[in-house]
């Protein structure tokens, strides 16, 4: 078989790609820093930002913006009242009580009736459901910290976010390309698709209220649609009914 050039790296690149889905389980942080590093190479590499964001003087109780602070004021720009900060489905920490990335958890997928139909033998696969779930654990993390500060979630900056929502909506793409009744769970997957444009452009425009509406329904889709979390405040910000009501 003749390989010229262009064929040679057109396959490379595929076996780099499915190298970081493989030894990214299902898609976290490391996942998508071995899929960044084909893409591009970064001035800086990413992704802890310390010190804290937006942490309180102890003395004062007054907050104090870290320099570099990517975080959201809840009192300028016409933005509603911060809500208060729910917790995020990493639950583990440090001795200084910053929150850390945790692995998605599958024992805890539970679906709700209003998406369990988009899944299953004569609709998604449950490397959809898996990959989906995964993605709504992960960017809901981060989006925690980024809101919150370091107690609420993982840290990652703005710009990464961008990146790492970019990451995980490539890997849902590429999944529909290889489902085959796809068609069966449209509502779905257009929702999922357009939700994480949402959050991309959100983060583009540097857009404070709908940076907070993306949050908003990123919990919901994790907490309630995925995993029925009857601790977590509902924002009722899907098109989906929850299995409860507040």
């Amino acid at each position: 078989m003749n390989l010229n050039r262009k064929s040679i790296l057109t396959l490379s690149g595929s076996v780099v790609l499915a190298g970081a889905i493989i030894v990214g389980g299902i898609y976290g942080p490391t996942a998508w820093k071995v899929f960044r590093g084909q893409a591009e190479t970064p001035k800086e590499q990413i992704v802890i930002q310390t010190p804290p964001v937006n942490y309180a003087n102890p003395k004062t109780g007054d907050n104090k913006a870290s320099p570099g602070n990517n975080s959201i004021s809840p009192t300028t720009g016409g933005t509603a009242t911060k809500p208060n900060p729910t917790p995020g489905p990493g639950s583990g920490t440090d001795s200084a009580g910053m929150k850390k990335y945790r692995e998605p958890d599958l024992s805890l997928l539970n679906l709700a009736p209003s998406i369990e139909d988009f899944f299953g033998v004569s609709a998604l696969s449950d490397s959809a459901r898996t990959l989906s779930f995964g993605a709504a654990w992960n960017i809901h993390q981060y989006m925690d910290g980024y809101l919150f500060g370091v107690t609420s979630g993982p840290q990652m900056n703005e710009s990464d976010i961008k990146k790492y929502i970019i990451f995980h909506k490539t890997l849902w793409e590429k999944q529909m390309e290889n489902e085959t009744n796809s068609n069966q769970a449209a509502a779905f997957d257009v929702y999922f698709r357009n939700l994480l444009n949402r959050g991309i452009d959100a983060f583009d425009a540097k857009d404070k209220i709908r940076i907070e509406q993306f949050h908003q329904e990123i919990h919901d889709l994790d907490s309630h649609l995925f995993r029925d979390d009857m601790s977590s405040k509902v924002y009722g910000a899907t098109p989906f009914a929850t299995k409860r009501s507040e």
